[in-house]
């Protein structure tokens, strides 16, 4: 109820994120409010506005004027719409209550009027729609970068300089990532001349500022900057990006590159002297590192990276982890045109235990012995969708444990309740300390008898399918992810595979997980009978 006595704080709000894209400006907002203001004769004190995202707590204006309505200094708020106040849980659970509590008297916005005694369902409503559409533009967003991602696409909005994204992108059609024309062909001179091996980075830099080359703001690139651009290996072809289960996985791109990835290979060297700062990048991501045994001493296996060059001049071969010259010719490894790199991933016992007699094995035979493993419980589209379609058809177990579920938190809820009337009740001496003491420890016992009821539920009747889905999920795209993964992905599928994999006499046993095992002795019963039915 509007009240010509109350006094009012004027909030608008706009986040420069894309969750209000489509919102009125802060100035607009106040103005329509104004004009709601002289329509409804409210006494405005203060226009408290703010540019800030609502999708999480923390923000000053907001919380100032919290404060200021405890004060006193106002009794009602007036805004545009109710998702200006908020757009998380926390933040509108203090309006709710600050407006059951009288403490708020009264919340106009362009659409309708909020009172104290008003039903608090519709603004919870409200403000749980505001905080969902947040969380669910978040999804979509992550969701769209990671695809992006893994079509080959850098998924950043700020590309590395001498990249743009396509102004006229048709998808699918054309290409996402472009040259920046003027940038591009300025810092391909520029990569150029570094590996010749006879320019310093600050020499480039001096040669980059005096041909024009600049940065988005139209200044001089720094030199941390020129340092960025030759060890980014965006400029060979690669990015890195998170999949959804959160791991940091190196894709190829398909933008136009600017260098190979050997003459990046060789920048590495001529900047660093050796290639340090690769070898450490390369060692991060060595696969199957830590996950297989040696089968004679139980020992971890550990990769052993061989890279070599064989030199141009006099075809000696050598390691360039610890030179940067032929040591038989002294030739410069910045001064061979076109040498050869050898550039070998080899796995061996680490022996910590003391002597062992097994020997190494190369990263591609253990790839052919979990390809080999993957295509025993690979299983075709046909008896993926039938196992799915009899997963979905067998779910009644699921439905009536989720019903149960919530027939349980319910409970849980409602004895939380209680322990909050209880507190009230101890608060205001109705009931002593023993009485207090011996319901709470009731109540508390019943919660956690729900709450493992809950659990064993959840684990008897709704995780067993969600991991039969996941098994059946694993066994249809598992073989041609490994085929076409990169290293990160191949070590993820190698995990789920086997949780037991042995080097042994320079072969690799892998025990596969019983639950894809069932999933592959399913699909030859599938098989055989299929093939009984053609016959017939």
């Amino acid at each position: 109820m509007r009240n010509i006595n109350f006094k009012y704080f004027l909030y608008a709000r706009k986040s420069s994120e894309s969750e209000d894209r489509q919102m009125a400006s802060i100035e607009d907002q106040i103005a329509e409010a104004k004009r709601l203001a002289e329509k409804y004769n409210l006494n405005v004190v203060d226009v408290i506005s703010e540019s800030k995202s609502a999708k999480e707590p923390g923000r000053v204006g907001f919380n100032t004027m919290l404060k200021r309505i405890h004060k006193g200094e106002a009794q009602g708020i007036l805004t545009w719409k109710l998702n200006r106040l908020a757009r998380n849980p926390i933040d509108g659970g203090q309006i709710s209550w600050m407006l059951q509590q009288n403490v708020i008297k009264h919340i106009q916005t362009f659409e309708r009027d909020y009172n104290p005694s008003d039903n608090v369902l519709l603004m919870q409503v409200e403000f749980g729609m505001a905080n969902q559409y947040v969380k669910d533009l978040s999804l979509d967003i992550r969701r769209g970068m990671r695809q992006k991602a893994e079509r080959g696409w850098y998924p950043i909005s700020g590309l590395p300089i001498g990249y743009t994204h396509n102004p006229k992108i048709v998808f699918g059609v054309n290409d996402e990532i472009v040259p920046n024309d003027e940038q591009f062909s300025i810092l391909k001179k520029l990569w150029d001349l570094l590996l010749t091996g006879e320019y310093s980075i600050a020499d480039i830099k001096k040669k980059g500022d005096s041909i024009g080359l600049r940065n988005k703001f139209k200044k001089t690139c720094s030199k941390n900057t020129y340092y960025y651009i030759f060890t980014n290996e965006f400029y060979s072809g690669y990015y890195r990006w998170r999949d959804k289960d959160g791991n940091l996985i190196r894709y190829k791109g398909r933008h136009k590159v600017m260098v190979s990835p050997i003459e990046f290979q060789k920048a590495q060297i001529i900047i660093h002297g050796r290639p340090n700062s690769m070898l450490k990048e390369r060692k991060y991501d060595f696969p199957y590192r830590g996950i297989i045994k040696c089968g004679e001493c139980g020992c971890t296996v550990t990769p052993d990276h061989k890279l070599q060059v064989i030199c141009s001049n006099c075809k000696c071969k050598y390691s360039i982890k610890s030179k940067t010259a032929c040591p038989q010719c002294k030739t410069e490894f910045a001064e061979m045109e076109n040498p050869s790199i050898v550039d070998i991933l080899y796995y061996h016992c680490t022996k910590s235990k003391g002597r062992c007699t097994q020997g190494s094995i190369t990263k591609d035979l253990i790839e052919t012995s979990i390809e080999e493993e993957l295509k025993k419980i690979s299983i075709t589209k046909g008896f993926y969708s039938w196992a799915l379609d009899g997963l979905k058809n067998g779910n009644e177990n699921k439905e009536e444990a989720e019903n149960l579920i919530r027939s349980l938190r319910k409970k849980v809820t409602e004895m939380e309740n209680r322990i909050s009337n209880l507190v009230n009740l101890r608060a205001d001496g109705e009931i002593d300390a023993i009485q207090f003491n011996l319901s709470v420890l009731k109540t508390q016992k019943g919660i956690a008898a729900f709450e493992v009821e809950i659990e064993e539920t959840k684990r008897q009747n709704i995780e067993w399918y969600d991991e039969k889905e996941k098994d059946y999920n694993f066994a249809f795209e598992a073989l041609e992810k490994f085929k076409n993964g990169d290293d990160s992905v191949k070590t993820i599928i190698a995990k789920k595979l086997s949780s037991n994999l042995t080097l042994l006499n320079k072969k690799l046993d892998i025990t596969t997980k019983e639950s894809l095992l069932e999933v592959g002795k399913s699909y030859s019963v599938y098989s055989l009978k299929n093939d009984a039915s053609n016959l017939i």
